[in-house]
């Protein structure tokens, strides 16, 4: 019974799978153009030919995109490290269709990944709402209309919202089972959280989110707490360490993911810049004779006095840190998609952003009430937002785009309430009139 039970399961999971996957397929055939690419596509797709052609996951030309749109190839003036998930994603494509095939890398990679954060949604769905209800995870997931866009992007993008997905997914499982964790749970919740964290390392200040909700789910037990928490931070070095190690060997200094960011680490916490409109470009910076100055050092040396600048007025002004960082959370990161960007990108679809957000907001506050067993989206929710708002000066869409899973599974509850109040009220009219 058990083993028919397994094989069932496993034809499910594949049958959601293959819907889900013709849904992308027919996302992106309804574009007319088999691709988008920016000079951070670019970028990705010259470390891959590099690491293709055996000279290692290394950069050797920068891209730049001109007013006329068209993306050049220039000189290389700085080698990007990059988290290195993505660029082996994309040698697996170059591998099959040849370089440069950024068509087969929507049609294939992009779109076996969004129908297998389709399923990560189901599966989720089922442990929280039930089987009868984890359908409407799986199905607001195909219908938000920003994962088909920004899918269409030879970025990672996808790929961090699978990874995403799979990470809620067994935080679910892991709130399940929280009584009696499975050592597997554990090992592969911090592989999820390693493997995210290199394709994008936005996770990687979660830690103390999630020591504190697993003490919390553990109701305050904290040897059983401690364990499962350094179990997962244990798996998530070992996943990570490979990639520190090269970066050690290579770099001659620890580098977790990436060796950008702090420019716009700087920008976002400048205080002259302001928190309702982006183009960090065009932002104020502090001083122009000190900006000059750093750009006169070499690359590595600059990311760190960035990175010391932007502290530096976190530390000395942490009241309106919090202020400024809210106020971009309000004015960008959860505002939707406008018309005219959605006109501009040729969105299609964008309108339903607003309705997303809109039920994942209810959903927050429904959340509320059933807390422990949702805890954990709120926390993610709230973290990521925070995180990105501080770093940087961004709009919603793509910056968004990876906390939508959360805002997804939050709509689902009010849905799933919805309809169960629905079935109430049908029941109770129903006994009221046999009874009459």
């Amino acid at each position: 019974m058990d083993k028919r039970y397994k094989l069932t399961r496993h034809k499910l999971t594949l049958l959601l799978f293959l819907i889900a996957l013709i849904a992308e397929l027919l996302y992106i055939k309804s574009y007319n153009v088999s691709y988008f690419i920016s000079p951070d596509g670019f970028l990705y797709s010259n470390i891959t030919e590099n690491f293709l052609q055996g000279k290692g996951l290394m950069n050797t030309l920068n891209f730049v995109q001109g007013d006329d749109g068209v993306v050049r190839a220039i000189a290389k003036t700085r080698d990007y490290v990059v988290g290195p998930v993505y660029p082996m994603l994309l040698a697996l494509v170059y591998g099959v269709f040849g370089f440069k095939s950024y068509g087969m890398v929507i049609l294939v990679l992009h779109a076996v990944l969004g129908a297998g954060s389709a399923v990560f949604a189901y599966k989720a769905g089922e442990l929280l709402f039930g089987k009868g209800y984890a359908w409407i995870p799986y199905g607001l997931t195909l219908g938000y209309p920003l994962f088909a866009f920004w899918g269409m992007y030879v970025l990672t993008e996808a790929t961090f919202v699978f990874s995403i997905s799979l990470f809620l997914y067994l935080s679910a499982l892991y709130a399940e089972e929280w009584n009696r964790p499975k050592i597997k749970t554990l090992l592969l919740l911090g592989a999820a959280i390693g493997i995210s964290n290199l394709v994008r390392p936005f996770l990687l200040l979660y830690f103390p989110v999630l020591g504190f909700w697993i003490l919390w789910t553990q109701r305050w037990r904290w040897k059983i707490a401690l364990r499962d928490f350094a179990i997962i931070v244990m798996m998530t070095a070992i996943v990570m360490s490979p990639w520190w190690i090269r970066n050690g060997i290579k770099y001659h200094q620890f580098i977790s993911v990436s060796n950008y960011g702090s420019y716009e680490f700087y920008v976002g916490n400048n205080p002259l810049s302001i928190t309702d409109e982006y183009f960090y470009f065009a932002q104020p910076s502090y001083d122009p004779e000190v900006k000059a100055r750093i750009e006169k050092l070499p690359i590595l040396e600059q990311e760190k006095e960035y990175k010391q600048l932007g502290m530096s007025y976190i530390l000395q002004h942490p009241i309106q840190f919090l202020q400024r960082t809210l106020d971009k959370e309000k004015n960008l990161f959860w505002q939707p998609i406008t018309h005219n960007d959605g006109q501009f990108y040729k969105m299609q679809g964008y309108t339903l952003d607003n309705w997303y957000l809109l039920l994942g907001l209810l959903g927050v506050f429904l959340s509320l009430i059933y807390l422990r067993k949702y805890s954990f989206l709120l926390l993610f929710t709230i973290y990521y937002s925070f995180i990105v708002s501080m770093i940087t000066v961004v709009p919603g869409a793509r910056y968004r785009l990876p906390v939508m899973p959360a805002m997804i599974l939050l709509g689902s509850l009010v849905v799933v309430i919805a309809l169960k109040g629905i079935a109430k009220l049908s029941s109770a009219k129903r006994r009221k009139g046999r009874r009459a």
